[in-house]
């Protein structure tokens, strides 16, 4: 099932000058990149 996308930005309120922007234009992507990140940081500082 596929799913209906909207492909927009949100705009969040920006601190010291900075915008910030959230933008979901990023093609096929995938939820475990989380994870990927997750175990980068364990390996490096022994979080778990």
């Amino acid at each position: 099932m596929q799913t209906d996308c909207i492909c927009e930005q949100l705009e969040f309120e920006g601190f010291d000058g900075h915008k910030v922007v959230a933008g979901f234009d990023g093609g096929a992507i995938t939820s475990d990149a989380g994870m990927l990140l997750l175990r980068h940081t364990d390996k490096a500082i022994g979080l778990f």
